[in-house]
């Protein structure tokens, strides 16, 4: 059973006694611990010390000067200053979320940042606040082109939350590539096969060998639709922010000082200026009719997200 409160504050200790301040601490304790929570361990507190090596070779602006560079009434570039990933995005998303108040919709794109681990918790920081919000990353290239065999395109996570009043959320959170390549790490860990289907080797041959995969490269989600899809966050996210992009995106284990350069985009949509109080009663209606559509037999409908918060229910209510 995960004891969120104490992990929490170990993840804290850790991370301020290497001089990361407070503030900034408390953010990337939690969206770690948070992963853990909603059984996203791939980018929870395993991966702690691995941001800890970063920050001991000097690979973060532990007092970061993030600012907006450039603003308009339907969108703003801002700057994250080699911040550790979660303050930047943090950032990014909060003033997302602030400006949509006025505005509906708020478009932020972010360059000069760093990895920012689960996409989800973003997004669901923005539903808790009543939000609707989408978020994606462009990242280190890990796939190749349909038909190359160069390393090109990054995994490039997105995420999007739908709140829904007196009901737990729609988590849409996902990684462009049939997996994220952490789980790579994970199988040879426990000394297991990949799947077949996750991977391709150095030469593009399809392997199961995790040490294989790990030198070669992850296959797209659905084939070429995946690797559109991880083009189209690279252009939003990387090009049109000013950010780095295909494989000019830094790695997160290089040595030095330099940021990763990865690219935001996150757009927030105040669903109460753009609905009026019928985003409560049509989301709802949407949520149910959904779920009490026809099954087949022996199934259930099960809406995205839904398996995450069933993880998070049993931790928080002591059923694990």
């Amino acid at each position: 059973m995960i004891d969120f409160e104490n992990r929490k504050k170990e993840a804290l200790e850790a991370l301020t006694e290497h001089g990361v301040p407070q503030n900034h601490a408390e953010i990337v304790a939690d969206c770690f611990v948070t992963a853990d929570l909603y059984g996203v361990t791939s980018h929870g507190v395993s991966i702690l010390p691995s941001h800890i090596q970063r920050i001991e070779r000097g690979g973060y602006n532990l007092n970061p000067d993030i600012k907006v560079i450039k603003e308009t009434a339907a969108f703003a570039v801002i700057d994250g200053d080699n911040a550790m990933g979660p303050v930047s995005a943090t950032f990014c998303m909060d003033y997302a979320v602030e400006k949509c108040r006025s505005s509906g919709v708020f478009t932020v794109f972010s360059r000069n940042n760093n990895t920012f681990g689960p996409a989800f918790y973003y997004s669901l920081k923005a539903a808790e606040k009543g939000c609707i919000a989408f978020i994606c990353s462009n990242s280190p290239a890990q796939m190749a082109p349909v038909g190359g065999k160069d390393k090109m395109l990054g995994t490039n996570p997105f995420s999007i939350v739908f709140p829904i009043p007196d009901s737990d959320p729609i988590i849409i959170d996902m990684a462009t590539s049939v997996v994220a390549k952490s789980k790579f790490k994970e199988y040879k860990a426990e000394g297991k096969p990949l799947p077949e289907g996750w991977a391709l080797d150095k030469d593009g041959n399809p392997t199961t060998d995790a040490d294989e995969g790990m030198a070669g490269f992850v296959q797209p989600m659905a084939g070429f639709k995946g690797y559109a899809i991880s083009m189209l966050i690279d252009i939003v996210s990387g090009v049109l922010s000013g950010a780095a992009y295909l494989d000019k995106v830094g790695r997160f284990y290089s040595e030095g000082s330099c940021s990763m350069n990865v690219g935001f985009y996150l757009t927030a949509i105040d669903p109460q200026v753009v609905c009026g109080e019928d985003y409560d009663t049509e989301i709802k209606a949407y949520e149910e009719r959904l779920k009490n559509s026809a099954c087949a037999d022996g199934q259930r409908i099960v809406l995205p997200g839904e398996d995450r918060i069933v993880n998070k229910n049993k931790i928080t209510d002591g059923s694990k």
